[in-house]
């Protein structure tokens, strides 16, 4: 097997993946909270989620996933103070707390379909408000080693115990003395700490949504969530853990803390963070911004959504990508690149070409060097390049593995192609167009254009010749 090499938070350096029960691997990724629709910034995250499980399903290995839905405990401020994110917008709308959950999760759900995001199935994509439990019992072995407190106001991680005399986090390497002076931290007066972090939140009478627990009605905070679902689904050590970069100095360090507060054991091996998307101006996008872009925004402009997914291939994961409309567009031109070759390959079938190996070779070696997408892509676009110049589609075969990992769904404009039963007026109208092309009659070449149109058809014109299709709709 062909070594696999990613970027480590942990050890902050390219480290080789070896998974602790290999071919199987273990992989949670932090999911979206529900209550706002999930931008194209989220979305850039989930994309690179969907390409690294892809990628490490190419190296052989059985990829384990699990995603978490945040329904419930995720504060304005991302810590412990404000309010819940999801009860902000149900008091704005006037609705519970689940209809605005199950309203941002069919949302997402939809436009992950849209972007060919594979997301898992149900439980390991689990809610927080299904696994309460899960999060108590957690809790309970944390209190039980002598790590966490209950007061009052709720049940807090003591955070300056756990560090020690160093008082420094494993992962942002950043010590308790730097956070507080690098940020207002607000906390209740009963707390031991301003750095210590709520497991279970007490005493808030306002708040719509609260379950029984051992220390009396109340609610989970936001961190426990994802050491809670990701143990109980994945064991108390993970292989692989991603999630944004902007989770490094809060919520992974202090899921480190409780999860190896509770078991005693390494709680991730390769922590992975994405940048994110920023606008032509270099600020990041996000929901706090206001006006945020969403897949909706790009099928408005009449663009496919997957073009956008090609478009996160150009940079690397780790590097913030700049978004507007004419970089989608540009995207778009090598995604319908793509697809007319899988159209065009549709009556292709035989054994993919020796030559062809070299490309698969290529792009193989480039996913493995710290999932390196752009070299990836352009490996792919250069076999494509190849196979015109030697008119020899038979390399399709390689092409559509190389899309498993790209998840551009080229499969069915081939069958689409293969299968496609053009009427023989259309052909006939088609033939003609190519008569006036030859003849240099341009104006009745796009004149017969225009009468396809019409009859729900396109003519392309094609490095292999002209290829007829009927339209398709975005969206």
């Amino acid at each position: 097997m062909k070594a696999f090499h990613i970027y480590n938070s942990l050890s902050r350096s390219i480290e080789e993946i070896v998974p602790a029960n290999p071919p199987d691997i273990t992989y949670y990724s932090c999911g979206p909270t529900v209550y706002l629709p999930q931008h194209l910034g989220n979305l850039r995250a989930y994309v690179f989620v969907d390409t690294f499980k892809r990628a490490l399903r190419f190296n052989g290995w059985n990829v384990r996933h699990v995603m978490n839905i945040t329904d419930v405990g995720h504060m304005t401020s991302d810590e412990d103070a404000g309010e819940d994110k999801i009860e902000k917008t149900a008091r704005a709308e006037g609705k519970t707390p689940r209809e605005i959950a199950d309203f941002y999760i069919a949302q997402f759900k939809r436009d992950c379909g849209r972007l060919n995001i594979e997301l898992p199935e149900n439980p390991l994509l689990c809610r927080a408000t299904d696994h309460v439990g899960d999060m108590i019992t957690l809790i309970e072995r944390i209190i039980g080693n002598g790590l966490a407190y209950v007061t009052p106001s709720g049940v807090y991680f003591d955070v300056e115990k756990w560090r020690g005399p160093s008082r420094m986090g494993r992962l942002s390497r950043q010590s308790l003395d730097e956070q507080h002076a690098g940020q207002r931290l607000e906390h209740s007066p009963d707390k031991k700490s301003p750095h210590d972090f709520a497991l279970w939140v007490l005493n808030q009478p306002h708040h719509l949504m609260q379950w029984e627990s051992p220390w009396g009605r109340g609610y989970p905070g936001w961190h426990i969530e994802c050491s809670a679902m990701s143990m109980r689904y994945l064991g108390e050590t993970l292989d692989i853990h991603s999630g944004g970069l902007d989770h490094i100095p809060v919520h992974h360090e202090n899921e480190i803390a409780q999860s190896e507060g509770a078991t005693g054991r390494p709680f991730v091996r390769y922590f992975v963070h994405n940048a994110f998307l920023v606008g032509m101006e270099g600020a990041k996008i996000s929901k706090s911004a206001g006006r945020f872009p969403v897949v909706d925004d790009l099928i408005k402009e009449g663009i496919d959504p997957l073009a956008f997914r090609l478009m996160c291939f150009g940079a690397k994961y780790r590097s913030e990508l700049a978004f507007s409309i004419d970089a989608v567009r540009a995207s778009e031109k090598n995604l319908q690149y793509l697809q007319e070759f899988a159209r065009n390959s549709g009556d292709a079938a035989g054994t993919s070409p020796d030559w062809a190996a070299e490309y698969r070779e290529k792009f193989h070696n480039a996913l493995n060097n710290d999932l390196n997408t752009a070299e990836a892509l352009a490996a792919v676009l250069e076999l494509v390049a190849e196979s015109y110049r030697r008119k020899d589609l038979l390399s399709w075969g390689v092409v559509s593995d190389l899309d498993s990992v790209l998840g551009l769904g080229l499969e069915k404009h081939r069958a689409a192609s293969a299968s496609e039963e053009i009427p023989a007026a259309v052909k006939a109208l088609g033939e003609e167009r190519e008569q006036a092309r030859r003849s240099k009659n341009f104006k009745r070449a796009d004149e017969i254009r225009g009468e396809m149109d019409a009859l729900g058809y396109e003519i392309r014109d094609s490095k292999a010749g002209p290829v007829i299709t009927a339209k398709r709709k975005v969206g």
